[in-house]
């Protein structure tokens, strides 16, 4: 049933295509992605795999968090340990969880001491203050240095419009979140600032979580060609889950929780201006912070040894400093000149209880300096793109990342081929090096290296079409072997492809956007599946302006069976899924819009995660209004 869903996903699409797209609409698909390259350019004229979700459709369909709109992107697997607070991370073609780069406003938020690599946790970012989310698929270590082996994810805040607005939602499993945001400005200077907190109830069968956060931002125009700014975000949270691998509320033996306290803060000063009139810099000083204490019961043995009771206090940190350059030398080339240097610190505080407390301290420090270029040369249908990147982490190794990328337009048939090779590469998180367990100081950065290919057509401005074919090769990839009681550089694993996605705009009132993907994913040299990697997934989100006032929309999702593991179980196949949420708002005037939502609406009972079972349906009711 799982798969016939996604065939007929697949169907849709190509009945579709082969349809003509009668309908025309004036509505732009395209945006400008200012991650994939310093360039700034279109998702149309890049040469890697693309996709935007820009305020209006995230308003529109109504997703009840970042997790959930992430589920609709191509090439894209959720991993959720139950309810909001358990772990939530995300596999981007086939890579592991931290091999995805994630930014929020451009400032990189990978945590290099936590026990998960680096992964960024997406339970801990609210949807409510997110304007557009930009999806780049691929390695990206050419532009982004280390750890950006699958791909990025860059979150982009929102900005107040002129004036107030307040937003408020209330539903079940205790869901109760706010937001309030002011914006304005005086002369040729734009504030903003907004004030968020969320909480959903859990029990002894589902996470619970509760945050707070202060966002703000301050730009000033400097004459025609100029502009200097300030970002601060903060965020304060709790959070309780059964622990990872413990089998969840079904197979725990032991029935306490992981405790989670949170504190998360970054800040980004900038500068934009042009040198005369053929170049443009851009200077950019941040800082991260992000402080963990965390204390978890441990598990108990199972099918694999278990766990004892541990906790850890971490305080993790990321200085940054880039200088860019950009010129447009003639019509056809483009050049982009810069250097970066980052300072990273990381330190945890923790103890195992053995029924003796055993002590787990680790420290470590990381400077990198980092030089890139980027050209890109076009001359009558061929855009080339060539981006180059060094990278050195405290005069201990050099690492060095190519791009080369080609976009073709096909004559008189509103189309483009695309293909592209990439490389990248990711440093030995802080956890893997140092601590001192399992820490392995002589582990060496794990690489990738992909070839993708695909063909993009757009037909007027309201229908596009693209299918992408990948093929990814990740080499000395830590894993922990438990003979030498060590993390270790060993394993190899080939992702390989299809994604199709289609953007429609059917009529000036209804948008329809789809994607089917197939990944296969194989550990070289070993029996071992790789886990939470359906082969088949596919949606299709829906939204249907009825009339001025009233607008519909559905999101629907089908995954294939997948392989995953626990301590009580040890490796299980958890059976695919269909789910369905659903929306419906109405706007009572031009500042005055209410909404309900149903999610998991046909109450599929379903599992991402051993003994985690994902949440039941639920139903949602928000307001906004602009002041």
């Amino acid at each position: 049933m799982k798969r016939v869903s996604v065939f007929l996903t697949a169907l849709v699409c190509t009945l579709v295509w082969h349809s003509g797209f009668a309908a025309e609409d004036e509505s732009e698909l395209e945006t400008i992605v200012v991650t994939a390259s310093r360039l700034h350019r279109s998702a149309a004229e890049l040469t890697q795999s693309v996709t935007t979700i820009e305020r209006t459709k995230i308003d529109a369909r109504q997703f009840a968090n970042v997790t959930e709109l992430l589920r609709q992107i191509a090439g894209i697997n959720v991993i959720q340990q139950g309810g909001r607070g358990g772990v939530t991370s995300v596999v981007l073609r086939g890579g592991e969880p931290n091999f995805t780069v994630v930014l929020i406003d451009g400032i990189k938020v990978n945590d290099s001491t936590n026990t998960r690599g680096g992964s960024y946790d997406f339970s801990y970012l609210d949807l409510v203050s997110v304007d557009h989310v930009e999806i780049i698929r691929g390695p990206m270590s050419a532009v982004h240095g280390s750890d950006a082996l699958a791909g990025v994810i860059n979150i982009v805040t929102r900005s107040p419009d002129d004036g107030a607005q307040v937003r408020a939602e209330v539903g079940g499993h205790g869901l109760r979140s706010g937001r309030v945001a002011l914006g304005g400005n005086v002369g040729k200077v734009t504030g903003t600032i907004a004030l968020r907190t969320l909480t959903e109830d859990g029990d002894i069968d589902r996470a619970g979580y509760d945050d707070w956060g202060l966002d703000g931002s301050l730009s000033m125009k400097l004459g025609t060609s100029g502009e200097t700014g300030l970002q601060l975000r903060y965020q304060d949270a709790n959070s309780t889950s059964f622990p990872e691998d413990s089998g969840g509320p079904h197979f725990a033996v032991l029935r306490d929780v992981d405790q989670r306290a949170i504190e998360e803060s970054h800040a980004r000063l900038y500068l934009n201006h042009a040198i005369g009139s053929a170049w443009k810099s851009r200077l950019a000083v941040s800082r991260y912070e992000r402080r963990e204490d965390a204390s978890s019961p441990g598990i108990a043995p199972g099918i694999f040894d278990g766990v004892p009771p541990n906790s850890a206090d971490t305080v993790f940190s990321r200085d940054q400093v880039s200088f860019v350059l950009s010129r447009n030398l003639g019509g056809s080339v483009a050049v982009v000149v810069g250097g970066e240097w980052q300072n990273e610190d990381g330190r945890s505080t923790g103890i195992l209880d053995f029924g003796f407390p055993l002590p787990t301290d680790f420290r470590l420090k990381r400077e990198t300096l980092s030089a890139f270029t980027e050209v890109e040369y076009s001359f009558k249908a061929v855009q080339l793109l060539a981006s180059l990147r060094w990278d050195d982490p405290d005069d201990t190794f050099d690492e060095a990342s190519a791009q080369f990328g080609a976009v073709y337009t096909l004559p008189e048939k509103g189309g483009a081929l695309r293909l592209n090779w990439s490389e990248g590469f990711k440093a030995p998180s802080f956890f893997a090096l140092g601590h001192p367990l399992v820490g392995n100081a002589d582990l060496v950065s794990e690489t990738a290296t992909s070839f993708d290919v695909g063909y993009r057509r757009s037909i007027g401005t309201s229908k596009l079409i693209e299918l992408s074919v990948y093929r990814n090769e990740f080499e000395n990839l830590v894993d922990f072997d438990p003979m030498l009681f060590t993390n270790v550089n060993r394993s190899k694993v080939v992702t390989e492809g299809v994604e199709l996605v289609l953007q429609w705009l059917i009529t000036s009132s209804v948008n329809l956007d789809l994607h089917v993907t197939y990944a296969d994913s194989d550990i070289r040299d070993s029996d071992a599946t790789l886990r939470s990697r359906p082969k088949w997934r596919g949606g299709v989100s829906v939204d249907w302006r009825i009339n001025d006032q009233w607008l519909f929309a559905a999101n629907f999702l089908a995954l294939d069976n997948f392989s995953e593991v626990s301590i009580p179980t040890g490796g299980v196949y958890l059976d695919g899924y269909q789910r369905l949420d659903v929306a419906l708002s109405y706007d009572i005037n031009d500042r005055f819009r209410v909404g309900v939502a149903i999610d998991n609406a046909l109450d599929e009972n379903y599992f991402e995660v051993v003994g985690f079972p994902a949440a039941g349906m639920r139903g949602r009711v928000n307001m906004t209004y602009q002041f």
